[in-house]
């Protein structure tokens, strides 16, 4: 059975171009100046997280993609070259575990946002402060459904790393190629979750621009 592709499993690839655009934010107007350039400051260096991140991201989805093409083309054409993909298979399983590095930066990134702001003040001012704490909410959510979908695929590439270990198709495990499929759709469905996340993120940063 011809491995399933969904556009869906590809959603970081659009996400890897809507880095958060922080122009326009070094004129803070608000009571409190330094707080607010606090905020700021922070934020930014979250999207600088975010967008390296991404990019490591769609590293990783495009060398997967080039792997289903390939195993797809192998099982419509009745051939089979079983050594090249489970070669295949070993270096996804790389690029994946690469997002590590990537991701404790952002995931340290989202802690410094949270808990440099948490405490600020800003007088009368309480919609900076609501927006800043939303703002931290949104990116603790992305971090973590990005977290959960690496998981998945780590999970995904495993299995189908077990599956093709059998060099003869007709032998092979389809439960081991089941449970690949059914963590690729939970993976999806954590891309989904972060792909909303960095929506919110990104409005919510825009209505802290526009009180600036």
């Amino acid at each position: 059975m011809m491995m399933e592709r969904s556009r869906v499993f590809f959603i970081l690839l659009l996400l890897a171009g809507c880095m958060l655009s922080a122009a326009g934010c070094t004129s803070p107007r608000t009571s409190d100046t330094h707080n607010t350039t606090i905020v700021i400051q922070d934020y930014n260096q979250w999207a600088e997280a975010q967008g390296t991140y991404a990019g490591q991201v769609k590293i990783s989805l495009t060398r997967m993609e080039a792997t289903i093409d390939a195993y797809n083309h192998d099982a419509s054409s009745g051939s089979s070259d079983p050594g090249t993909l489970q070669s295949d298979v070993a270096s996804d399983g790389q690029t994946i575990a690469q997002w590590g590095v990537a991701g404790t930066a952002l995931s340290t990134a989202t802690d410094s946002f949270s808990s440099d702001t948490s405490s600020l003040m800003f007088g009368s001012d309480q919609e900076t402060p609501w927006l800043a704490g939303l703002l931290a909410q949104e990116m603790k959510i992305y971090d973590i459904s990005m977290t959960n979908a690496q998981q998945h695929f780590v999970d995904y590439n495993r299995y189908m790393g077990s599956y093709l270990s059998v060099d003869a198709p007709d032998y092979r495990d389809d439960s081991l190629r089941t449970a690949a499929m059914d963590a690729k759709t939970r993976a999806l469905a954590s891309l989904s979750d972060a792909d909303i996340a960095l929506s919110n993120i990104t409005a919510t940063a825009k209505q802290l621009q526009q009180r600036q």
